[in-house]
């Protein structure tokens, strides 16, 4: 109110003579009422933004849930002091949390890192544009098999340690992300690839009050899941990139999974829209290989990527996360055309905080 108050009274004191005597004593009111303000801010700044826990670069941390000791691996990005060493940020910065597929390689992390580019493109960022922390989370190991993954919400893919709920491990990260990094925790965002994707869609779909936005790579949801996530909470931005060839999670879905056409309905109805035309789709990203298209739900945007055949591999992408390095599938290797869904993801998001990006490659050459 002092504030609002500040605002108009010297238009007030134009009009009205017997008020300019008192300018002078609002003049320091407006002054003392925006320094509260200002210290109302800095005392709403995490407390790790005054303290940093964890210096610049890559740490593996330890996070205790469901009786479990986690490991995750962050990235804490960096800024230039006074004296222009590098330090962690000291104002609450955005956070991407990616998670890996359901497989066998190992390091699992290290690998998953290399496919999908997200902590190379918060690199980059943080030099370039603005601070960006990443955490790529570590699975647990399958029974009977030597692949790690997720219990995933939704009934994805069991692919985790069995009675491990991966849920909570989400929820867990989302709190330490709050309390121990200077996390903005109205940009905290959510990527995954395979069950990594099935993992943020229900992520997304229970906790949509705590994400900001989400970047599915060849993943889905479970049948009969659609419903419960369709009425389960706020409005939240979605992204799926999709190979229409993927014979590991097919895009029409199968007995068990539904269709990423219907994935991305329900979404769009959750998100608020309709079918009005203004809401388009509008096209995105049209290249020889990939098209995109987004939903301007009132909401929140929903968009959905497809990647398609071309001459190099007339059989379409393998099971990949659509612009990133090969990853073992076969035909995954990025073609002249792919849309890079990492670099289109996090420009998306910088987009809707209202950052202006500088601009960055869209299309993952080979």
């Amino acid at each position: 109110l002092s504030l609002l108050f500040c605002t108009i009274h010297p238009f007030l004191a134009v009009k009205s003579q017997p008020m300019l005597s008192a300018s002078f004593d609002f003049t320091w009111l407006c002054f003392f009422a925006a320094i509260r303000c200002s210290i109302a801010a800095l005392a709403a700044q995490p407390q790790a933004c005054s303290k940093p826990r964890y210096g610049p670069g890559l740490t593996n941390v330890t996070i205790f849930s469901g009786g479990l000791n986690r490991t995750v691996t962050l990235y804490t990005p960096y800024v230039a002091s006074s004296g222009n060493n590098l330090i962690p940020p000291t104002l609450p910065a955005p956070l991407v949390v990616n998670w890996h597929g359901c497989n066998k390689h190992h390091p699992l992390i290290d690998y998953h890192m290399e496919i999908s580019k997200v902590v190379d493109a918060a690199r980059d960022r943080t030099s370039m544009l603005m601070p960006w922390y990443a955490i790529v989370p570590l699975g647990t190991p399958a029974a009977l098999t030597d692949n790690w993954g997720w219990n995933t919400v939704y009934h994805g893919i069991p692919c985790g340690q069995p009675g491990v709920n991966d849920e909570e491990f989400a929820e867990a990260i989302l709190d330490f992300a709050a309390s121990e990094l200077c996390v903005n925790t109205s940009r905290i965002y959510t990527a995954g690839f395979s069950t990594g994707a099935f993992l943020s869609y229900g992520i997304a779909c229970k906790h949509g009050d705590r994400i900001a936005g989400v970047g599915a790579n060849s993943g889905l949801l479970a049948r009969g899941s659609l419903d419960s996530c369709r009425t389960a909470g706020s409005p939240v931005p979605i992204q799926s990139f999709h190979s229409l060839a993927d014979p590991t999670v097919p895009y029409a879905g199968n007995l068990v999974w539904e269709s990423q056409d219907a994935v991305d309905a329900m979404w769009r109805a959750r998100n608020g829209c309709t079918g009005a035309l203004r809401e388009g789709p509008i096209v995105t990203f049209n290249s020889s290989t990939t098209r995109c298209l987004r939903w301007l739900c009132p909401g929140a945007p929903v968009e959905t990527c497809t990647v398609g055949p071309d001459k190099k591999v007339p059989v379409g992408l393998d099971h990949c996360w659509i612009g990133g390095r090969s990853g073992g599938f076969p035909n995954c290797r990025p073609r002249h055309g792919d849309i890079d869904a990492t670099a289109h993801m996090m420009d998306f998001w910088d987009q809707l905080a209202g950052v202006t990006a500088l601009p960055q490659p869209q299309i993952a050459f080979v």
